[in-house]
């Protein structure tokens, strides 16, 4: 891999620059197979849909490596956009808002697993919880009205680029459920996902009140064009809350969760 130009990096993949406009997203070794294929029938469904995202070509095998080859964006993350211009962040975060809504009006009945399938394997499995808690949010999440939008499963502002136009990125947590479980989940991303380790804590205050920003105002724009009304978003905080813990996040990220979690759990008695 010497030969190919290294563009990004994250917890579960490199990306390298390709020739004729691609980049190849190169797992990790231990990744899995699975989680990789999925990524690659979300892409597809969503590109076929025409949902701006990233066009994918298809696997390839590197050095022993698994990897998806998708159309290069050359282009700022939205993340990066809010950071170096804060005073966009209610132009941006209505972009958002439009975007989201755009994913959840498609039909995806045929993905699967399921958005509560997918929740109920990582209530099972989140740690911090006692058992009774986990069987409690999983009869609480059975209760909830199932859906088959399309739902992209960690819609985020760093998962959106801006290359003239919004380009939706990683598909790989995409399935079939109801929008609001998916609006649950940027809320809880917006609300507490943490900083990188060492980030100065002026840094951090500031950080928060742009997100806390940020969230009402992809929140509020969000409901008004769909009509929907947050109490629905607000039901499925609980088990995706409790479904983040499985997630490779730091541990101030989980002990929030846990209070959030618990909390939910009080009012629900």
């Amino acid at each position: 891999m010497n030969e190919l130009n290294l563009i990004g990096q994250g917890r579960t993949a490199d990306i390298f620059e390709l020739a004729e406009g691609r980049i190849i997203k190169l797992y990790k070794k231990d990744f899995p197979a699975e989680a990789i294929h999925q990524e690659l029938v979300v892409s597809q469904l969503a590109y076929s849909l025409g949902i701006r995202t990233p066009e994918p070509f298809g696997p390839v095998e590197l050095e022993g490596r698994n990897g998806l080859v998708f159309q290069r964006i050359l282009g700022p993350s939205l993340l990066a956009l809010l950071t170096k211009k804060p005073w966009t962040v209610n132009k941006y975060a209505k972009l958002l808002a439009n975007v989201h809504a755009e994913i959840h009006a498609f039909d995806a009945a045929e993905l699967n697993p399921k958005q509560k399938k997918r929740l109920y394997e990582n209530i099972e499995n989140a740690p911090l919880l006692t058992e009774q808690e986990k069987a409690r949010i999983i009869r609480y999440t059975e209760e909830l009205p199932d859906g088959n939008r399309l739902c992209h499963g960690d819609f985020h502002p760093d998962n959106v680029m801006l290359d003239g136009s919004c380009r939706v990125l990683d598909w790989m947590t995409g399935m079939s459920g109801n929008p609001a479980g998916d609006v649950a989940r940027s809320v809880i991303l917006l609300s507490i996902g943490s900083m990188p380790d060492g980030t100065p804590a002026p840094i951090k205050v500031l950080a928060q009140l742009l997100r806390n920003k940020l969230k009402a105002a992809y929140l509020k724009e969000y409901l008004r064009i769909t009509g929907h009304d947050y109490a629905a978003i607000e039901e499925w905080i609980l088990p995706t809350a409790a479904a983040r813990l499985t997630e490779g996040v730091p541990q101030e990220e989980k002990i929030k969760l846990v209070s959030i979690i618990r909390a939910k759990l009080a009012a629900a008695t």
